[in-house]
């Protein structure tokens, strides 16, 4: 009996042993959906993201949806380890611009690389907070395939909360409105509040960073900016910032206060406002000068200002975006500015920031 008791009790103690092996410390997860005309920039990354050293209590799990052409034959799931691509999971052809196949893919990672914290990388084509399919050529919220996209409330839903971080490897995710929405999902998010330029992340430099026992936020990002800064010309061009989300509930009190109490008037001329996309009709502004333009309380506007740097905890911008604009200020978050557009308007009435905000930038 005691021979048997004593088995079972190193059974035990040799299970729970494996149990703690398997459990990383981190998990990052790399979600790809290059199904489109961005693949070519994928692969690049991918070999970037090979030349990391990942610490060996820690996961970097990378999904990759594909044209059915290239070499790496996708959809799949695989891990990078000591510089080796190695296949976790194979899927049948999708569209991993769907919501259902964005959640199945990021819980079969999380089941498959168990840890203590998480962070989440989107790599796509972006449009913000937008509707899909709004304009011919504004044709995605976050990623592109097909003409299907994944729309900012459907990301809400599918992505789990308690991610360290989510970054987003994509144009224009950087707004108020993108921020809010995944307020619950991460503790940080860093986002551009412009389009960024196709090599997008300097992942052999940030990948490193982010496996850090505490990751230096503002360090990666300034890691990203000091990679455009040192282009010339057109390429260097670059807007990011870094948003601690457990502020943003309080920041969009206030804004709600000035609304209720009736301070917030209309944006009676654009171009005194940072802009920070390339439409025709531009739809993405910045956020501090909108408050700056439509809100008559220099009480209100002082209390909103106090609380986005709480919220910000790093911003930065290159003098000109492409040769097309200048950004002579930016707070590093945008915010939707209406040109009558009832669709749009529409929309944005669904979304979190506005039902707890009430602003519609007029």
């Amino acid at each position: 009996m005691i021979y048997l008791q004593l088995i079972a009790l190193l059974l035990s103690c040799s299970k729970d042993n494996d149990d703690k092996t398997e459990i990383a410390e981190k998990t990052m997860i790399v979600y790809m959906a290059a199904d489109n005309n961005l693949y070519r920039n994928a692969e690049s990354d991918i070999r970037e993201m090979q030349e990391c050293e990942i610490p060996e209590n820690c996961n970097l799990v990378v999904y990759i949806d594909a044209p059915l052409w290239v070499d790496i034959k996708t959809p799949q799931l695989f891990k990078i380890q000591s510089g080796e691509l190695i296949p976790v999971q194979h899927y049948d052809s999708h569209n991993s611009a769907s919501k259902e196949v964005m959640r199945q893919v990021i819980s079969d990672a999380m089941n498959k690389f168990k840890a203590k914290t998480y962070d989440l990388i989107l790599w796509s084509h972006g449009t913000g907070w937008l509707p899909s399919n709004v304009f011919d050529n504004l044709t995605k919220s976050f990623g592109k395939e097909d003409n299907s996209e994944i729309e900012i409330i459907d990301l809400a839903n599918i992505l789990p909360d308690g991610f360290e971080c989510i970054i987003f490897d994509a144009c224009l995710m950087g707004g108020i409105e993108v921020y809010y929405q995944l307020r619950n999902k991460a503790d940080i998010i860093i986002a551009f509040p412009t389009e960024t330029l196709v090599a997008g992340l300097p992942y052999d430099k940030i990948i490193p960073m982010l496996f850090a026992v505490s990751p230096d936020y503002v360090r990666i990002a300034d890691e990203y900016m000091s990679y455009y800064e040192n282009q010339t010309g057109a390429l260097q061009s670059a807007t990011i910032s870094v948003v601690e989300t457990k502020h943003l509930e309080t920041l969009a009190g206030l804004l709600n206060e000035a609304v209720v109490s009736g301070k917030v008037g209309a944006i009676h001329d654009r171009n005194k406002i940072q802009k920070y996309d390339l439409l025709e009709n531009s739809i993405f502004y910045d956020f501090m000068d909108c408050v700056e333009n439509t809100i008559n309380s220099e009480s209100h506007i002082a209390a909103i200002e106090k609380q986005l740097s709480k919220v910000i905890i790093y911003n930065d911008f290159t003098p000109r975006f492409l040769n097309k604009f200048d950004i002579v200020s930016s707070c590093g978050i945008s915010i939707y500015v209406s040109y009558e557009n009832r669709q749009l308007d529409e929309a944005y009435q669904q979304l979190d920031w506005y039902l707890d905000s009430g602003v519609i930038v007029e």
